[in-house]
């Protein structure tokens, strides 16, 4: 079954809202967003226009800082006060956010069927190795792989192909299975 021409060699998964429920990370950005909940999407995609933006120019900044400067312009864009320092504090939450309730006996069924699995992510290295001891699924992958490597975001193409490249196996070998987009 493993050669199987068909069946992908590796998976990578997605962190963020594939494997990890982002409630507490949402709760403690509503709070300084004075309640604004409903400008929670706006916040996500203002963050990930600027990760393309960052690739697409050439430039790198990690997640991180990305996220927290996109939570202070979708804040003052609706005259919410909030700094710089602010926004980093209430994005703390994302280092020990839980797994979605059937994680666990997914990612374990995939390991028992021979699968290898691998994580690929936004994040920056060590955001993703304290995410994954604090959910308890480090267990469950063979590699945690973070684009700060190579200082090009999801979705460019390249970081796919470097991705496959560092598992070993060519990129028609490989699944990514992710949340969104």
């Amino acid at each position: 079954m493993i050669n199987d021409p068909k069946r992908p060699s590796v998976v990578f998964f997605d962190v963020n809202e594939t494997l990890l429920d982002l409630s507490p990370l949402k709760e403690s950005l509503s709070v300084v967003l004075e309640g604004r909940g409903d400008l929670l999407p706006l916040w996500f995609t203002t963050m990930l226009q600027y990760s393309l933006v960052e690739t697409a120019t050439r430039s790198y900044r990690d997640l991180g800082e990305i996220g927290a400067a996109a939570l202070v312009m979708v804040a003052a864009n609706h005259d919410i006060e909030l700094s710089l320092e602010s926004a980093k504090e209430a994005m703390e939450p994302m280092l020990s956010l839980p797994v979605h309730p059937d994680v666990k006996p997914a990612l374990s069924r995939l390991k028992e069927a021979g699968f290898t699995l691998a994580a690929l992510t936004n994040s920056p290295q060590a955001a993703v190795a304290a995410q994954f001891s604090n959910a308890g699924i480090s267990r469950f992958f063979t590699s945690l792989l973070s684009v700060g490597e190579i200082e090009t975001f999801k979705p460019h193409i390249t970081t796919y192909q470097w991705a496959a490249k560092q598992m070993g196996v060519a990129t028609g070998d490989c699944l990514m299975v992710a949340a969104h987009g």
